[in-house]
């Protein structure tokens, strides 16, 4: 049992330093999009952003808006993804 909650932990903490970095990366990109770590940190969060581009493109066309919402739905969804991974882990610790 003790391994079943270490393997979700350690999930539980790549989907916070996901979250986290995204939270830096829009940070960043307001003061200072030219900063070397902001180049880095975007290369890092791409492949976890990039899922969420296509329903920033059409929120975009929807209101009309000239603003990227894919980091916000981005944060939303691996909030989504952290509650839900701890409810499966819930449901295989009981069933357990």
């Amino acid at each position: 049992m003790r391994g079943l909650y270490e393997v979700f932990y350690a999930g539980y903490l790549f989907l916070r330093l996901i979250t986290a970095a995204i939270l830096i990366y829009c940070i960043l990109s307001w003061f200072r999009p030219t900063f070397r770590a902001y180049e880095w940190l975007g290369r890092f969060i791409q492949p976890f952003i990039s899922p969420f581009r296509k329903l920033s493109m059409k929120a975009m066309r929807y209101f009309r808006a000239p603003v990227d919402f894919t980091c916000l739905f981005a944060l939303i969804g691996y909030q989504i993804i952290e509650r839900l991974w701890w409810r499966l882990y819930i449901l295989l610790a009981r069933a357990l």
